[in-house]
């Protein structure tokens, strides 16, 4: 999908890659340095990361199924980076509804949170390599396919 001749879906991602593991960053520090304002600032990292993460893979979908059927290398790639990039986005949103639900008294990440929300954020740099490859080894979302 192409707005102005942009790709979209490349210009969308980097909220949720910036947000989601700015969120994780903000929980540590408000689980090592208690402090509500460290909170607050990764809650708002989580709901801004899971909206446009939300808005990315409506993008990324329209790229996705512009991919010619014969270019099955290029489909793996592209439904495993939606899967796991979805997957992530997904789990991510329990925790901004769990989080939404105590708003504005917003609880902090517990040690078993912040190691899922680790491994969320490892999972999305799996991801964000495979979408890479899509774009730079095949070329796709940015050719006028």
């Amino acid at each position: 999908m192409k707005v102005f001749g942009h790709p979209m879906h490349v210009m969308l991602i980097h909220f949720p890659i910036g947000l989601l593991p700015m969120e994780w960053v903000l929980s540590l520090l408000a689980y090592l340095y208690p402090n509500h304002s460290f909170t607050m600032a990764a809650f708002y990292c989580l709901i801004g990361g899971v909206l446009s993460g939300y808005i990315a893979m409506l993008t990324g979908l329209l790229d996705l199924i512009r991919i010619p059927k014969e270019n099955k290398l290029a489909m793996g790639t592209g439904l495993l980076h939606g899967f796991i990039n979805g997957l992530v986005v997904l789990i991510y949103t329990v925790f901004a509804f769990k989080a939404w639900q105590g708003y504005p008294q917003v609880a902090t990440s517990t040690l078993a949170m912040l190691v899922v929300k680790a491994v969320l954020v490892g999972c999305l740099l799996i991801g964000n390599f495979l979408g890479g490859k899509l774009i730079y080894k095949h070329h796709i979302g940015l050719s006028k396919n």
